[in-house]
C-alpha cells in the first residue's frame, strides 16, 4: 500500500513544477519567454490540481483500510475462524524441514527476492538492464503461544525491493496493495561472473550489480488478512479490502505510517487554489480577459474551491464520529459475546457443583466491574481470579476440556473488550480534538456538534457514553 504524507506529496508537486519551468528544451532559444512561461505555468497548474486530487483520493482510500486493520484487535492464531478478517503477530516458521537459500548470500529464508542487473549503453543513453529477477517462496507458518497460522503469499504485489515481483497466478483471485516486509541483504552490489573474477581488476568486460531481499524463519512479525479454509486448513491469504501485510513493524508502528499522511486532506483545497491560480493567469496570457472579469473569476474560482473545502472537512468531522460510533458497537458486540459465554460457564460449572451460590455471587459482581473498567487487568483479577480460585477445589472441573476452552475463550473476551474500549477512546479523542482545532471549530460551532464522552466507570457501575447522531 502507498505511504502518501503531506511532506511527500508538497516536495514532488514542487520539484516537478521546478523541472518544467527551468528545464530548457533541446536547442530551444526562447524557452523562458513570456509565452513558452504562461504554457509551462498553465501545465504546473493542471498538474497541481490532477496530482492533488489523486493523492487525497488514495489516502482516503489507504485510510480506510488502515482504519479496518486498526479496529481490530490483536488475535491469537487459534482465533482465526474461516471468512473473517484476522490480525495478529507471530514467529516466521517453515511448514516442514525444507527451507530456501537466496542465491547469492546463501540466507536460509522462506521468501527471497533476488535480482541482477547488468549495465547497458545504447548510443548516448546508459542505465541498468534487468537481466535476472528471481522470486521464489515455501508453505510456512505464523507461530505464536497457542498455535500457528499457514500464511499464503499467492499473488504477492509489493516487497518492498523497488522491483517488480513477477511471479502471479492468472487463476487465482488478485486483490491489490498484498505486501511483504522483507530484510535486504544485497542493494545493488557489484558483481562478475565466476569466469572474470581473476580479472575484473583489469578490463573488466561487463557490469553487472545484485540485490537480495529475504524474509527469514524466526522472524517476529505482525500480519493480517482475511482467513479462508483451503484442502481444509486454515490460511491466512489476502481479500478485496483486507489486503495480506507482513511487516516486520507491531501493529502500531505500521497504523502510525500510514496517519502521517492525514494533514493531506485539511491542505489539499489549498493546493487545488494554487493550481487554479496558476492555471488562471496562464490562460490569461493569451485570453487577454478584462482584469475585472479575472478578478471575478479567481474570486469565483477560489470561493467554490473554500466551499468544496468546508464540505470537505464537515465530511472528515462525521467520519470520525462515526468511526468512534462503529468502534463502541464492537464493545456491545464483545459483551454480548462474554455474556453468552459466561452462561455457558455457568451450565458447565453446574454439571460439577451442587452448590453454585458462590460462583453466582462472582459471576454478577463481573458482569458490572467488567464492563469498561479503567483498567482490565487490575479489575478482571478479583473477579475472575475468584472464580478461578473456585474452580481449584474442582479437579475434575479444571481438567475438562471443554470447560478449559470455554475459559480460555472468556479471558479472549476480557482483552477484546479491554481492546475495543481502549480503540473507541483513541478514536473519540481524535474527535474531539479535530472540532476544537481550526478550521474545524468554525464549522462545529455553526453545526452544534458537541465532544463526545468517553467509556468511563462510575462507583463500580458502568457508564455508557450518551452519543447523539
Amino acid at each position: 500500500m502507498k505511504r502518501i504524507t503531506l511532506i511527500s506529496t508538497f516536495s514532488l508537486l514542487w520539484l516537478i513544477c521546478l523541472l518544467i519551468v527551468i528545464f530548457p528544451g533541446r536547442g530551444c532559444r526562447e524557452c523562458f519567454s513570456p509565452p513558452v512561461m504562461a504554457v509551462k505555468f498553465f501545465l504546473c497548474g493542471l498538474l497541481i490540481i490532477i496530482s492533488t486530487i489523486y493523492f487525497t483520493k488514495e489516502f482516503q482510500k489507504f485510510e480506510k483500510i488502515i482504519f479496518d486493520i486498526e479496529s481490530l484487535p490483536l488475535l491469537e492464531t487459534d482465533e482465526a475462524v474461516d471468512g473473517v478478517p484476522f490480525v495478529g503477530e507471530g514467529i516466521v516458521e517453515p511448514e516442514g524441514e525444507e527451507i530456501l537459500r537466496s542465491p547469492y548470500t546463501k540466507t536460509p529464508c522462506v521468501y527471497f527476492h533476488s535480482i541482477k542487473e547488468k549495465y547497458v549503453k545504447e548510443g548516448k543513453n546508459e542505465y541498468w538492464k534487468i537481466v535476472e529477477n528471481l522470486v521464489h517462496f515455501i508453505p510456512f507458518y505464523i507461530k505464536d503461544e497457542r498455535g500457528k497460522l499457514k500464511i499464503d503469499l499467492t499473488n504477492l504485489d509489493k516487497d518492498f525491493s523497488g522491483y517488480e515481483i513477477p511471479s502471479k497466478k492468472e487463476d487465482v483471485p488478485n486483490p491489490k496493495n498484498s505486501e511483504i516486509d522483507c530484510e535486504p541483504l544485497l542493494i545493488h552490489q557489484p558483481w562478475h561472473p565466476e569466469d572474470e573474477k581473476w580479472f575484473f581488476f583489469f578490463f573488466p568486460e561487463e557490469k553487472y550489480r545484485i540485490s537480495e531481499f529475504v524474509l527469514r524463519p524466526g522472524t517476529k512479525v505482525f500480519v493480517h488478512g482475511m482467513v479462508s479454509r483451503k484442502n481444509g486448513q486454515l490460511v491466512l491469504c489476502e481479500a478485496e479490502n483486507h489486503p495480506l501485510v507482513i511487516s516486520k513493524k507491531n501493529r502500531d508502528q505500521y497504523v502510525r505510517d500510514f496517519y502521517r499522511g492525514s494533514n493531506l486532506t485539511y491542505m489539499s483545497h489549498f493546493f487545488l487554489a494554487i493550481g487554479f491560480t496558476f492555471t488562471l493567469l496562464s490562460i490569461n496570457y493569451f485570453l487577454k480577459i478584462n482584469p475585472t472579469k479575472l478578478l471575478i473569476s479567481l474570486f469565483l474560482g477560489n470561493s467554490i474551491i473554500l466551499g468544496t473545502s468546508l464540505f470537505s472537512l464537515y465530511n472528515r468531522i462525521i467520519t470520525l464520529k462515526h468511526r468512534a460510533l462503529n468502534a463502541l458497537s464492537n464493545i456491545d458486540v464483545e459483551l454480548k459475546r462474554r455474556d453468552d459465554l459466561i452462561s455457558n460457564i455457568i451450565e458447565a460449572v453446574k454439571s460439577y457443583i451442587k452448590h453454585e451460590s458462590e460462583l453466582q455471587k462472582i459471576v454478577a459482581e463481573g458482569r458490572a466491574k467488567l464492563v469498561f473498567s479503567k483498567d482490565l487487568k487490575e479489575e478482571r483479577k478479583p473477579v475472575i481470579g475468584a472464580l478461578v480460585a473456585t474452580i481449584e477445589r474442582y479437579p475434575n472441573l479444571k481438567a475438562s476440556e471443554n470447560f478449559q476452552k470455554l475459559m480460555r475463550i472468556l479471558i479472549d473476551t476480557e482483552e477484546r473488550i479491554a481492546y475495543s474500549r481502549e480503540f473507541y477512546n483513541r478514536t473519540t479523542r481524535k474527535y474531539n480534538t479535530v472540532i476544537k482545532q481550526i478550521p474545524f471549530l468554525f464549522i462545529s460551532l455553526l453545526l452544534k456538534l458537541k465532544e463526545m464522552d468517553f467509556v468511563s466507570i462510575a462507583r463500580g457501575e458502568a457508564i455508557k457514553p450518551e452519543v447523539s447522531i
